[in-house]
C-alpha cells in the first residue's frame, strides 16, 4: 500500500514501514465509540508507530482528514501527533468490517495480532505493543 497523510502530505507504505513495528488504526469520522480506543492506542503506542486509517469511502463528506484530525482532538483533548490517512481500498484489501480495528505489525511486515472493537485497556495493549517489537 502507499497512502498520503491528509495532514502533513507525508507518503505512507509498507516498504518504508519495514523494518519499523508498526500499528494500524482502522476507523471512521463518525465513529463515535471509538474515540476512547484511540485515546488509549495515543497513549501506548509511540509517534511514528501509529497510523490512523479512515476506512470509509462511500461518502465524500467523511475523506476530510484535517476536520477529523481536529474532531478527534477536540475529543480527546490533547493534540495528536499521528498520521490521519483517507485509505478505505486498504480497509477493503485488509478486510476490515467492523470499527474500531486495530492490526499490529511486525519489523517485517507481519501481522502479530488484531482487535476488532471498543478497546481502552492500556496494560493490554501496552503488552501486545511489547511482543511485536520483540519479534
Amino acid at each position: 500500500f502507499t497512502l498520503d497523510d491528509g495532514l502533513s502530505n507525508t507518503t505512507f507504505s509498507k516498504e518504508a514501514n519495514l523494518g519499523e513495528a508498526w500499528v494500524a488504526y482502522f476507523s471512521a469520522s463518525w465513529c463515535g465509540h471509538c474515540y476512547p480506543t484511540l485515546d488509549a492506542m495515543d497513549l501506548v503506542i509511540p509517534n511514528g508507530s501509529l497510523l490512523v486509517i479512515n476506512k470509509d469511502g462511500t461518502n465524500e463528506q467523511y475523506s476530510d482528514m484535517v476536520e477529523w484530525h481536529e474532531k478527534m482532538e477536540d475529543e480527546v483533548g490533547r493534540d495528536l501527533y499521528r498520521p490521519f490517512i483517507h485509505g478505505p481500498e486498504l480497509a477493503s484489501e485488509v478486510g476490515v468490517g467492523g470499527i474500531p480495528y486495530v492490526v499490529f505489525v511486525d519489523a517485517n511486515g507481519n501481522i502479530v495480532t488484531d482487535h476488532l472493537g471498543l478497546w481502552t485497556n492500556t496494560e493490554e495493549m501496552s503488552s501486545i505493543w511489547n511482543q511485536t517489537l520483540a519479534i
